[in-house]
């Protein structure tokens, strides 16, 4: 007996289990059965298109955010207008708001930005950023010195601007940057209703461009070390901090320079004093103007690229000059003019002498 007879299922008989090949099959069938040649290019057609929209989208995720990186890099450089309409008691204050509302309501704090944001990739922005926020404090910390109180102290409400708008690394700088411009609308305020003093005269204009004199030599030495340098191409990241750093403070400077004068026309009393003033607001335009799309520090002769470093370095190295050629001639204005009024007073004095004799 077989296996399969033991089984207590009796086997089926009625038709065989397996097709034999050469089985007789209909045509029809054979027919139905053969796979159609539109279905079959449709289908290679379909898995094409899909391969190809596969890798568009690869490309486009490749492409896509190294564009938002370059998209995020805007600078506002253009001059601040301060409105004829209501004029600020302070041109300065003004300038310094406006300079603080570009960076918060234009293109954002980059600093502040989380570490997959574009912006947070950028190298010139940010350190745009950090000088325009740190020369900003700097003036206003010494515009605070000047502007003392009744009792003797600095100015609350610039003190505080100053200090919140120095750079901490471990702080998040955007409400820092707002809570500084109230402070200077706070002064602004107060300085308008005469609860307030600002500093005024020959010497504060003479402080101030000692202080923007400063600024053209200190970021002229910083630029002279990179000079020749051969790291990274176009430019190293260092190049591109200093380059921003010198190109921001020059920015800052021209600003305030502006705002200064307009706030005191009666100082250009000479023709020498404006062609002077004219030499410095040019110089310092200049230097804030260099905007080349890709930052180049080529070391020799350049003969592919421009040499930015150095370019920033002769412009820095002119506004230095031109500045302390105008803090020269305002004083040599006003130790002639004092010169004038001490001759003035000896002469009406011997005159009341003759007349009293």
């Amino acid at each position: 007996m077989s296996n399969v007879e033991k089984l207590p299922v009796s086997p089926r008989r009625e038709s065989p289990a397996v097709t034999l090949i050469g089985t007789d099959l209909p045509a029809q069938y054979l027919e139905e059965a053969e796979p159609s040649p539109l279905m079959m290019s449709a289908g290679l057609l379909w898995r094409r298109i899909i391969r190809t929209f596969q890798i568009l989208l690869v490309l486009f995720l490749i492409g896509f955010y190294p564009a938002l990186i370059v998209v995020s890099h805007h600078i506002t450089d253009d001059p601040v207008i301060l409105s004829a309409e209501t004029p600020w008691a302070s041109p300065e204050t003004g300038v310094m708001v406006s300079l603080i509302a570009r960076e918060i309501e234009g293109p954002g704090w980059a600093s502040d930005r989380p570490g997959w944001h574009p912006q947070a990739r950028l190298t010139g922005l940010p350190e745009w950023q950090r000088t325009v926020s740190a020369s900003l404090s700097e003036f206003s910390r010494m515009t605070a010195g000047k502007s003392v109180n009744a009792d003797g102290t600095a100015d609350p409400d610039l003190s505080a601007a100053a200090r919140l708008l120095a750079p901490e690394a471990d702080l998040a700088q955007t409400p820092r940057l707002a809570a500084a411009a109230e402070a200077l609308a706070r002064y602004e305020g107060r300085l308008e209703r005469d609860l307030a003093s600002a500093p005024a005269g020959t010497d504060a204009l003479v402080d101030e461009l000692a202080l923007f004199a400063g600024w053209a030599d200190a970021s002229h030495a910083r630029l002279e070390e990179r000079i020749g340098m051969r790291e990274g191409w176009p430019a190293s990241k260092e190049d591109i901090r200093i380059f921003f750093e010198a190109r921001a403070r020059a920015h800052v400077a021209s600003q305030l320079i502006a705002a200064s004068i307009l706030a005191e026309p009666e100082i250009a009393v000479s023709d020498a004093v404006q062609t002077r003033m004219d030499r410095l607001e040019a110089s310092w335009r200049r230097a804030a103007e260099l905007n080349p799309v890709f930052v180049s520090s080529q070391a020799g002769d350049a003969r592919l690229m421009a040499d930015h470093i150095a370019m920033m370095a002769f412009y820095l190295g002119q506004a230095s000059q031109a500045t302390k050629d105008l803090g020269a001639a305002l004083i040599e204005e006003r130790q002639a003019a004092e010169a004038a009024a001490a001759v003035a007073a000896e002469a009406q004095a011997a005159e009341a002498e003759q007349t009293d004799s």
